[in-house]
């Protein structure tokens, strides 16, 4: 897979989810916020190069679900056992995450597969 190809894929992903950013915590985005989204972007847009150039395009769906899950159902269950909050909240939080990564794979799914 070309470095060209994955970079033009990363930067389709990092504004996917700086676009979507507001969303997640209502708040507005900051420079460091933009550069955790950007870094998020950038591992999984080299997770995904990895899946597409190695093991090929089946299943895609299932792996940024199960990833999606991952890590929106860690930090959204961390913030619920420390921070006691609201579950109808939180849950609603976790599946904007799961569907953030759904999307964001099919985008990579488009430009990588």
């Amino acid at each position: 897979m070309s470095p060209g190809k994955v970079f033009f894929a990363f930067v389709a992903v990092a504004a996917l989810f700086i676009l979507l950013g507001p969303l997640s915590g209502g708040r507005k985005l900051n420079r460091a916020a933009v550069m955790v989204l950007s870094a998020e972007a950038l591992v999984l847009t080299l997770f995904s190069a990895l899946w597409f150039g190695s093991l090929g395009h089946g299943g895609w769906p299932l792996v940024f679900l199960l990833v999606g899950a991952l890590v929106s159902g860690a930090e959204r269950g961390l913030r619920f056992a420390f921070l006691r909050a609201a579950v109808r909240g939180e849950l609603k939080m976790l599946g904007l995450g799961v569907g953030k990564y759904l999307l964001a794979g099919a985008l990579l799914a488009w430009r990588l597969g």
